[in-house]
């Protein structure tokens, strides 16, 4: 399993997975840190191969030696018999990994041989900060508005039964319908399937929640925990929400008026008794900013709007209506205090 998943993993990187690996990649990547921790380490020896640096054999060692420094740290409060009994288990994986790596990465252009119709290129689009949203055209007539701060990965050519696009961030989606072949949207712990509809989902994955707002048609929505256990499925309605908390793997079904989830694309962002931490999350995005409240702010309850062509220092002034709080700016960050 080792040696398949890094090659995965190579071609993830890449950008030349199938939607099966993908799906493989992404169930093994939440299943736990250590996992994360170790793409992150493939990934730095992979970068470095990009600039035709091939890494030499104690750069991997001392990669993987990071990374078991790390693994120790998390684990050093596990019993001394469960510490005993994983170092080697935790040793054998990553000799093996290494010489994995060593080979595939010596491979010219890292290609693993499959069929033409097999592999897929992948397009990558981000919307940076700003306040004018990304239109993108998907290869089957779908149109997606890209919030900021997002990311939307999709293939060049929809070749499989499903239409299978992944989302980091914010996206207004307008799908083409075709009952033959599903739209799927695979955000972070969450999975809606479409045939033909109009609905936003905010879904950033250092987000602890996502929110699915259905404007027209029917999708059905899935939530996953971090081991990718399917927790919830839901049938919305248009003009329902969908809250689902990543931390509890609770999700919360109410109406609402859908319009208003979809005011960002016309740079208008409105909220309701909402805690200040939710409302800075939204403007640290947009504007790409550190806003660090302090905690007796935070659950703090706002309602009102704000618009982005306003600047950071102008919406801070406004919230801060409510309560006199100190304002610092520091560069990128904002510190709001007593």
């Amino acid at each position: 399993m080792e040696n398949r998943i890094t090659e995965i993993i190579i071609r993830v990187l890449q950008h030349i997975q199938t939607e099966e690996e993908m799906s493989v990649f992404l169930q093994w990547y939440h299943t736990s840190q250590e996992n994360k921790q170790f793409y992150f380490e493939m990934k730095k020896m992979y970068d470095r191969r990009k600039g035709n640096l091939m890494p030499s054999d104690k750069e991997m060692e001392d990669s993987w030696e990071r990374l078991q420094r790390k693994l120790d740290t998390r684990h050093a409060h596990d019993a001394p018999q469960s510490e005993t009994s994983r170092r080697p288990l935790f040793r054998r994986i990553r000799y093996a990994s290494i010489a994995a790596i060593a080979i595939l990465l010596l491979i010219s252009g890292i290609w693993f041989f499959r069929s033409e119709s097999d592999r897929i290129v992948w397009v990558e689009e981000r919307a940076t900060i700003g306040n004018t949203p990304r239109t993108i055209l998907l290869p089957d007539g779908s149109t997606v508005q890209l919030n900021a701060s997002s990311v939307l990965k999709y293939p060049r050519k929809f070749h499989s039964k499903n239409r299978e696009v992944y989302l980091d961030g914010e996206a207004y989606f307008s799908v083409t319908q075709d009952p033959q072949h599903p739209f799927i949207v695979h955000t972070d712990q969450q999975a809606i399937h479409v045939l033909g509809t109009e609905f936003n989902v905010m879904g950033y994955s250092s987000d602890p929640y996502t929110v699915t707002t259905l404007v027209n048609g029917k999708i059905k929505l899935e939530t996953f925990d971090n081991s990718q256990a399917l927790k919830n499925e839901i049938i919305l309605q248009p003009n329902q929400q969908v809250y689902f908390d990543k931390e509890s793997d609770e999700a919360t079904v109410s109406d609402t008026n859908a319009l208003d989830a979809t005011l960002w694309m016309k740079g208008i962002y409105a909220f309701k008794d909402t805690p200040l931490e939710e409302i800075t999350r939204r403007l640290e995005k947009i504007y790409g900013v550190t806003i660090i409240a302090d905690e007796a702010y935070k659950n703090e309850k706002y309602t009102g709007k704000f618009f982005t062509r306003q600047t950071i220092e102008e919406i801070m002034d406004i919230l801060n209506f409510k309560h006199q709080f100190s304002i610092q700016l520091k560069n990128d960050t904002i510190i709001l205090q007593e």
